[in-house]
């Protein structure tokens, strides 16, 4: 929502204008109203508004007057010039100004309405970008990443946030106060480790992957912590929301994680909480899970026991769906599953129809992450496919879904070399820029899961791990035929941290940069 300030030394016109537009409608929560440029400034400085509106003629000082004297003070307010004069030197100097509209009395109420609406709509998209760099230069900063640390921290142990500090907090990092998250705790796979360098490496890895598909992203927040490595505050979409956006962001992340870093970390969900000020207790919930159950939980764990369905069923049913959703752009293995739900509902002694109707359920998902992850709308029917089901026995279905996902998927063979193509092309156009999962898939209009997928299908290794490979590569050329400097070279392949550079450099070579190097020349 957004403030506003009506300037008029005329009290009849400021109340008017107050009265008289829908500012709900213009998501305006707040109207300050003043009669004279001098009050104004004041109400300015204290107040902040997003957006003003003020006459020309005013006493003392006028209105043109008035936004002289405030540009430098709020830069980023629209402003709206009122004024009962048709005179064409008003008119340039609102223009030199950079007034944002100059209207003229008397003004209908639609066309003010209008040029409040036109303001607002700029506001927004200022703020969405101001948004959108302040989650990239986060990720890219590090004393305003350890600020953010040091408060989620507090947050976490319940130690007393000031009240200035917590203001601060959500200014500079435009959080909301009323959001709803969980914690989540990431237990890398650090088995058969070769040394500690190469365990830091992966950590980091998993770090930087967390903080390109959830901080990037706008759909949380990655820190580390020394007790149990990388934390993730997951957000859920909304008040209403009963905590699926966090559960299926954490899914999506295992999964990414799993392709690129060739090992299966786990994760522990703590509960739901509202508020920054909660998180302790969602932090406390996570512990509690990790320090009873260590040993026992699945891949991911949630806190909170999750409601089942009577049916003992439809529990088993549930993973066939989730298996092929996870697999779906993997047509062998998609029918590999599909195989298991046959021998599963046999022994289930199932009947007819509810087979069929389980058959139907299965394609219509597969059909609908087809769509949702590729943005590629399929030829094949899902109401010819629901037709041809009816009426058939359990094997007779059986044949029919299968051929189904076959026509479905298959074709996209033929395609994923070409998304590989590009992918690739687009990596060693410039190993300099800010190359992820997240960014090469929404280049490609593809979601960061599908596109992880199908890389590490077609090419047996992650598409991080491809990035990071390449990078080494031009590091090694450049080590071996120049004399630039180790931080000059680290730049120049995409690595802004040295000791992360130094880190995949070792892991690739055996050898630090510089001893790399030393080696070469000999």
């Amino acid at each position: 929502m957004f403030k506003i300030l009506i300037v008029d030394d005329e009290r009849m016109i400021r109340t008017g204008i107050e009265k008289t537009i829908p500012w709900r409608s213009l998501k305006i929560d707040t109207v300050y109203t003043a009669a004279s440029a001098g009050q104004a400034m004041e109400m300015i400085e204290k107040y902040q508004p997003d957006l003003m509106i003020t006459d020309i003629q005013m006493a003392q000082m006028s209105g043109l007057e008035l936004v002289k004297t405030i540009k430098e003070q709020a830069k980023d307010m629209r402003i709206i010039i009122l004024t009962g004069y048709d005179k064409f030197e008003y008119a340039r100097e609102a223009l030199q100004l950079q007034v944002h509209d100059f209207l003229l009395k008397p003004i209908d109420e639609e066309e003010l309405t209008r040029s409040i609406g036109e303001q607002i709509q700029q506001l927004e998209q200022i703020r969405q970008r101001q948004w959108e760099l302040s989650r990239r230069q986060r990720t890219k900063g590090v004393a305003q990443q350890k600020h953010l640390e040091a408060v989620l921290k507090d947050y976490l142990h319940s130690n007393p946030v000031s009240q200035e500090r917590e203001e601060k907090f959500y200014q500079e990092f435009q959080f909301a106060q009323d959001q709803e998250m969980r914690l989540g705790i990431i237990l890398p796979d650090q088995g058969g480790m070769k040394d500690e360098d190469e365990g830091e490496f992966y950590m980091q890895t998993i770090s930087q992957i967390c903080m390109n598909l959830i901080d990037e992203q706008g759909r949380g927040i990655t820190f580390t912590q020394e007790e149990e490595g990388v934390l993730i505050v997951f957000f859920s979409g909304t008040s209403q929301d009963t905590g699926e956006d966090a559960k299926e962001n954490a899914e999506q992340l295992l999964d990414i994680l799993e392709n690129e870093c060739d090992r299966k970390p786990k994760l522990i969900l703590g509960g739901q909480v509202r508020g920054f000020k909660n998180l302790g207790i969602s932090y406390n919930d996570a512990i509690h899970v990790l320090n009873s159950e260590r040993k026992g939980f699945e891949d991911i764990f949630y806190s909170q026991t999750e409601s089942k369905k009577n049916d003992i069923f439809q529990d088993i049913f549930r993973e066939f769906k989730q298996a092929m959703t996870e697999n779906y752009a993997d047509i062998d293995a998609v029918i590999h599953i599909l195989n298991r739900f046959q021998t599963a509902a046999q022994s289930y002694n199932l009947g007819r129809k509810y087979v069929a109707n389980c058959y139907f359920e299965l394609a219509s998902t597969i059909y609908f992450t087809f769509i949702s992850e590729t943005g590629n709308v399929p030829e094949e029917s899902l109401n010819s496919f629901s037709q041809s089901l009816v009426g058939i026995d359990k094997d007779k279905a059986k044949e029919v879904t299968e051929m189904f996902l076959w026509k479905l998927l298959a074709k996209e063979e033929g395609d994923e070399h070409e998304i590989i193509r590009k992918v690739k092309n687009r990596i060693h156009e410039d190993l300099t820029r800010e190359l992820t999962v997240a960014n090469l898939a929404a280049e490609l209009y593809v979601s960061p899961n599908y596109l992880s997928r199908l890389f590490k299908k077609m090419t047996g290794e992650g598409c991080n791990e491809y990035i990071v490979r390449k990078r080494i590569e031009k590091a090694k050329s450049l080590l071996e035929t120049t004399t630039l400097k180790t931080g000059e070279i680290a730049l120049m392949v995409g690595y802004h941290d040295m000791n992360y550079f130094s880190l995949a450099f070792k892991k690739h070579t055996g050898y630090s940069p510089t001893k790399y190097r030393n080696l070469m020349q000999k």
